[in-house]
């Protein structure tokens, strides 16, 4: 029977380990913004985010929510462009007016507010956790730049005509769309993280006398945006020309802007390491009622070998 009895102690469960803290972290990783334009590639930039949470730690059971502020650059790739246009010069002769566009430079950038719902579990230094972040656009803009060369083709003359600026003939001029603001759409971000808990990086102290109230985690992380971020209808081609009183006018049209753009869809994809660093929150001390029906009673604390008289 005694046997029996050390045997149930034996397996008794422990109490439950509750603590609470708060976190910052910061990421930083590729980005890259997938769309459904044919033929252009997808594009790339980098992604960087700095956020505060509050963290529950209830046995091995994590649960995160904060806020944090994300920002993108991407790099639109942009194909070389050719076209040859029919004029007439000013004395009356038709020629090919062929334009050559290259050496494109098209970015856009994003600023959003995100709030991270995150569950997930801690083992020794492993730990991981996924959920949703909600994120909210606060900025965005675009624009784009390229060169461009032109030359005339003359079906009367053998040689082509280049370096003519009073013809509109030039080589390598710098051209560029103004600075655009782009509004990007509410979003759902699906986020996981898996990694582990590093060593202490100061010296401070606190980290010396108290290492596990300031616990600090670096992990890789993916974020993926589950709805379209960029909606557009009715925009201007990439490259266009307009005649004028002075001539012909070139002009470029940033990717998300463009005609290619309309009703393509947009989500971003992010990769890259998250830094967290979490502080333990005070734990509320314990309490004690004095009872002096109890110590008159003769009355022992379980576990003591003292009692007031």
């Amino acid at each position: 029977m005694l046997a029996w009895s050390a045997l149930i102690c034996a397996h008794t469960p422990l109490s439950p380990e509750t603590r609470h803290f708060l976190s910052l972290h910061g990421d930083a990783g590729y980005s890259a913004l997938l769309h459904t334009i044919p033929g252009q590639k997808p594009s790339s930039g980098m992604a960087a985010m700095l956020g505060f949470d509050y963290r529950l730690f209830h046995n091995n059971f994590i649960f995160s929510a904060g806020i944090e502020g994300m920002y993108e650059l991407n790099a639109n790739h942009l194909d070389d462009h050719d076209e040859a246009i029919r004029m007439r010069d000013t004395e009356g002769d038709e020629f090919n007016m062929h334009v050559h566009v290259d050496k494109s430079s098209d970015h856009a950038h994003m600023a959003n507010v995100n709030i991270p719902l995150l569950f997930g579990g801690e083992w020794g230094r492993f730990y991981f956790m996924v959920g949703p972040k909600v994120s909210i656009n606060l900025y965005g803009m675009t624009a784009s730049s390229a060169q461009i060369t032109t030359y005339g083709e003359y079906d009367k003359y053998y040689d082509d005509f280049y370096d003519m600026v009073n013809h509109q003939f030039v080589s390598n001029q710098y051209m560029s769309s103004a600075s655009m603001p782009l509004k990007w759409n509410f979003n759902i971000i699906a986020h996981a993280e898996i990694g582990g808990r590093v060593g202490h990086m100061f010296k401070h102290q606190q980290f010396r006398i108290n290492p596990d109230k300031v616990r600090m985690y670096l992990a890789a992380f993916v974020d993926f945006g589950l709805l379209n971020l960029h909606v557009s209808s009715g925009g201007s081609p990439v490259f266009g020309y307009r005649e004028t009183d002075k001539g012909v006018q070139f002009y470029l049209q940033p990717l998300l802007m463009s005609s290619l753009a309309d009703n393509a869809v947009f989500r971003n994809l992010n990769v890259g390491i998250k830094y967290t660093i979490a502080f333990e929150l005070p734990k509320q001390g314990k309490s004690y009622i004095y009872d002096n029906n109890k110590v008159g009673r003769d009355y022992r604390i379980r576990g003591g070998n003292q009692g007031l008289k």
